[in-house]
């Protein structure tokens, strides 16, 4: 790869202003996907991390929770479904809450469901809720003044509730969430684990859904993640495109000097393989350096911005990156193996 590096330093500045659009772009796709997943996650991280394989819900609602009614009867029913291993009810709606004594609502997606059940999540900070009264809250709700031990008071109720711990990452319609007690009188949906197979009987009594499909009922989640997805998609052609010129452009002038290479006797396959080695690794260091900037614009970002960085997604995408880099950049090569060593030293096309 003696070549490649010798041209590399050589054309520093060729090289560094394409390295500088590959970089824009890039970061552009990590931040716009950073969005993606704090959008999702401000949306629908309650379901996303609930410890629950499906949701029961009534049937022929669209898959909405928000429009789920079940009776009180509903939980026992789903209990001795065939594959059911553990159930547990759940009601889901939107309110208002404020600390006693003040009138300053902030809005909460209220999440009833048996208090010691599965559904309660893990806490991060105070303790798990042990007396009814007791409510377990999304760690969010501390930016807006709460704290463990608050008693708090929900829009239209007068009764006085103590947050007993907060949780991470429960969020519900761009909403923090509180789990509180459930009244059974009022069920929206039955979670359960399950061996694989939930029964005939339970299917065709109720919508039995995934987490996914629950996820695709939600107002706007579809939307939103389409509308991310569809500019992170064109961001990806975008960077092929810009890609492919580029190279053509600088192999298409260095086409007398492949043309003196091959009439030396070096082989076709070591030039491809140079220009190769190029492509390769400006990609690298240009989405290493994206990657860097773009955690430093996260460190700066508002707490309550909806932006997620995980270490998955960030090589997922960056290995997505780098091989539309390397497609785009394909067709150059074909110029290459094309060059007419004497027709390259003459001038010629």
């Amino acid at each position: 790869m003696f070549l490649a590096i010798r041209e590399l330093l050589h054309t520093k500045l060729r090289y560094m202003l394409i390295g500088l659009i590959m970089v824009l772009i890039a970061m552009l796709i990590f931040i716009i996907s950073g969005l993606a997943n704090g959008l999702s996650a401000d949306n629908a991280g309650s379901i996303q991390t609930m410890h629950t394989d499906r949701l029961v819900i009534e049937k022929d609602v669209e898959q909405q929770l928000t429009k789920s009614f079940l009776p009180e009867s509903a939980t026992d029913d789903v209990k001795q479904a065939d594959g059911v291993i553990e159930a547990a009810p759940l009601t889901v709606r939107m309110s208002g809450v404020s600390q006693q004594g003040t009138d300053q609502q902030t809005d909460v997606a209220v999440f009833g469901t048996d208090l010691q059940g599965m559904l309660i999540p893990e806490v991060i900070q105070g303790t798990k809720p042990t007396d009814p009264d007791d409510v377990l809250a999304d760690e969010s709700l501390q930016q807006k003044g709460f704290d463990v031990g608050d008693r708090i008071v929900f829009n239209g109720n007068d009764t006085a509730y103590t947050i007993a711990g907060f949780a991470q990452n429960q969020r519900f319609s761009h909403a923090p969430v509180i789990y509180r007690t459930i009244n059974r009188d009022k069920i929206t949906a039955v979670a359960i684990r399950t061996d694989g197979d939930t029964g005939e009987g339970l299917n065709a009594s109720y919508d039995v859904l995934s987490k996914g499909e629950v996820l695709q009922g939600i107002p706007s989640y579809s939307q939103e993640q389409a509308s991310l997805n569809m500019m992170i998609v064109f961001l990806f052609v975008i960077a092929a495109f810009v890609l492919a010129v580029f190279f053509y452009v600088i192999t298409m002038q260095k086409k007398s000097q492949f043309g003196i290479l091959k009439a030396l006797g070096i082989q076709t396959s070591y030039i491809i393989r140079n220009l190769m080695f190029q492509m390769v690794a400006i990609s690298i260091v240009c989405i290493g350096v994206a990657i860097g900037i773009t955690y430093g614009v996260k460190l700066i970002l508002p707490d309550d911005m909806p932006f997620i960085m995980n270490t998955l997604n960030m090589l997922k995408v960056s290995s997505l990156l780098l091989v539309v880099s390397v497609l785009g950049s394909l067709i150059s090569l074909f110029q290459v193996v094309k060059v007419d060593p004497i027709q390259a030293i003459e001038g010629g096309e």
